[in-house]
């Protein structure tokens, strides 16, 4: 219901916004750590995309990939400024070293770990990211192959999808609900969660982020029977 709500609102309100951008696209400007680091989860790119279409038809999205360079991320605050982006979401490479970077009237959304001088921040309650070797469904087949006792999980999708409507909120001039003050920061703080043998069908499954099939294929299948997940 809170995304329906805001979709509806941006999509309202970024109408006569549009109309006063003199043919120029608004546009969100994504710069991501290292879009290839399967341990980096603070982002899904595709899913941060397609919210962002999905609530603002003419907005459309640049990504900006510092492949953990932190120099290059800092060139890429200035070529997003370059190029009018008209507000920056970011995944830090260097969070402290990003602080002094961008314009004042440029705003600024951290995603993941909060850059000094951010407007607004998504992040994780616990404070930071945690790192992962892997993605999810190889972590989950450890713990069921008994190779680790468990994961933590991060809402990445939901992360994203809410620095998305953070951002559309910021070109529409509208508010975002259920947000908190986390050091002078308006911010949406999320839960990871440690999953166990016991949780995995219920957290992952349960919430989308694999299926069955995923989880019980090749060398899982037998330990799936075993643990009664198929």
């Amino acid at each position: 219901m809170l995304r329906t709500r805001l979709v509806a609102l941006a999509l309202v309100a970024v109408v006569p916004l549009l109309s006063g951008c003199d043919g120029d696209e608004p546009t969100v400007a994504l710069l991501v750590a290292d879009e290839s680091d399967s341990e980096s989860r603070a982002v899904d790119v595709e899913r941060f995309t397609d919210r962002v279409e999905a609530t603002c038809d003419e907005c459309r999205v640049t990504v900006y990939d510092a492949e953990g360079d932190a120099a290059a991320q800092r060139s890429q605050v200035r070529q997003a400024e370059a190029a009018s982006a008209d507000v920056i979401v970011v995944v830090p490479v260097d969070a402290d070293g990003l602080g002094t970077m961008t314009d004042r009237e440029l705003p600024v959304v951290s995603l993941g770990t909060l850059v000094p001088g951010s407007d607004r921040f998504v992040g994780l309650e616990s404070g930071e990211v945690p790192t992962q070797r892997g993605s999810d469904l190889e972590a989950a087949r450890e713990v069921l192959l008994g190779d680790e006792k468990s994961m933590t999980y991060v809402p990445t999708r939901t992360m994203s999808e809410q620095a998305a409507d953070v951002a559309v909120a910021f070109l529409a001039g509208t508010p975002v609900p259920d947000a908190e003050v986390v050091d002078g920061v308006e911010s949406w703080l999320y839960q990871d969660q440690d999953v166990t043998i016991d949780t995995l069908t219920s957290v992952l499954v349960g919430q989308g982020v694999l299926t069955l099939d995923d989880l019980c294929s090749g060398p899982t299948e037998k330990r799936c029977v075993r643990f009664g997940l198929r």
